[in-house]
This record gives structure tokens, sequence and C-alpha cells, in this order.
């Protein structure tokens, strides 16, 4: 029990650790963000840097209500940013604009579902919506880059790492959340929470701080490519005088 114990709060304390990692590159390499989707990338990455702040500071309160409130209203920017992301991404049209449809009716469901709710025990259904909705949102995403990319390896991609960190996140924790409002009671359930969680999360702020690292390359790369805009073409001449 001493040796779990241990080993949850070490993983707690590397979690914490993760979580200013895309923060911090994404402020190291603000010039390389241009892109919409990096854009809305960022802002995700803001909104979860300024969560980590507050559940953290909400975490030492002598009641868990503040906590709950700091995850709901995280649940419902988190799921606006994203998908906000991917409207960006994806290629699909009649996609967007289900994407747009979505984002208000999720927005609707996480008020009613907020306003009925206790404050002492939280309502993992809107979070098990949103693990459920991105994971095949993120498949999706896979498919279509398979079909329409020819051109760049996906390795260098920035939205292939943000992918395979989200859908590591959102698959990885959706069993645990479904089962969390039945399990959560029971002895030694939360510290299998805690490790599944963190090791999880970890992992997937390390692969978004892969793809900060990513668009700073693909960035360089297309700027080295280019053709320099004062390059004079008269200045070569035909092969066929030589």
């Amino acid at each position: 029990m001493k040796k779990l114990f241990i080993i949850t709060e070490i993983l707690r304390n590397l979690n914490y650790l993760s979580e200013i990692l895309p923060f911090f590159f994404c402020i190291l390499f603000l010039k390389k963000i241009n892109s919409q989707e990096i854009k809305a990338f960022f802002v995700y990455i803001i909104i979860a840097f300024l969560f980590f702040i507050i559940s953290f500071i909400a975490s030492k309160a002598p009641t868990i209500k503040y906590s709950i409130i700091s995850i709901s209203i995280f649940l419902v920017l988190e799921f606006i940013t994203i998908s906000i992301l991917y409207f960006f991404i994806l290629r699909n049209n009649k996609l967007k604009k289900l994407i747009l449809v979505l984002i208000f009716l999720f927005t609707v469901f996480w008020v009613f579902s907020f306003s009925n709710s206790n404050l002492k025990v939280f309502d993992f259904t809107p979070l098990v919506i949103e693990c459920l909705f991105f994971t095949i949102l993120i498949i999706y995403y896979f498919y279509e880059i398979m079909r329409y990319n020819f051109d760049t390896p996906l390795f260098q991609l920035p939205s292939f790492w943000i992918s395979v960190g989200f859908l590591m996140y959102f698959s990885g924790n959706f069993f645990l959340f479904l089962f969390s409002k039945s399990k959560f009671n029971e002895p030694g359930f939360n510290n299998q929470y805690i490790v599944i969680v963190s090791t999880i999360t970890i992992l997937k702020n390390i692969l978004l701080s892969i793809a900060i690292f990513v668009n700073k390359n693909l960035i360089q790369t297309k700027n080295n490519s280019s053709i320099p805009s004062d390059l004079n073409l008269d200045s070569f001449h035909s092969l066929n005088k030589h």
C-alpha cells in the first residue's frame, strides 16, 4: 500500500510538471504560430495551463466544490477549443458544419448538467461524451489524412502528433470515466484513477510538445525551400548557349 502511495505521488508530480511543458514550448516558439489550427491549439494550451493553476489552488480548498467547478468549466472550454482545432484541420465541409452544431448542443447539455449538479459529486457524463466524440473525430482525421496527404510525411505534420496525443488521452480515459461514477467510492479506486489518468496525461503532453517542435521545423523547412523574392532569373543562362 505504501509503495502504491509513493508511485501515486510521483505520477501526480510528474503530471503537474508535464502540464507546463506544452505551454512553455508554445511561448518559446510563439513566432512560429501562424496557421489557424496551430493558433487554435495554442488557445487550448493556454486554457489547459490556466486550468492547471486554478485546479491546483482549488485542490487545497477544504471542500471539493471548487475543484468540481474548475473541472466543469475547463471541460466545456476544452470541448469548444479542440472542436475548433479540428474544424480548421479537417477538409470535409459537411463535417465542419456538424462540428459547429455539436459545439452548440454540447454547450447546452453542459449548462443543463452543471445547473442541476449539487457540486458534491462530479458528473462524468459530459466527460464520457467528450471522450467518445473526439475518439471518433480523430479516427476520421487519420482516415482523411491517409486519403489526401501525399506531400508531407505524417511525422512532419503537427496535426498528426496532436491527434495521436488526443486520441491516446480520450480513448485511454473513456472506459475509466465511464465506470468512475459507480466505482469512485470503492476502496483503492482513487489511487488507480490517479495512476491511469496521470500516466495518460503525461504521455499526451509529451506528444503535444513534440507537435510544437514539429511545427517549428516545418516552418523552417518551408522557409528554406522557398524561392527568394529578390532572385534575378535573368542572370541564369540557358544551357543551350554552352
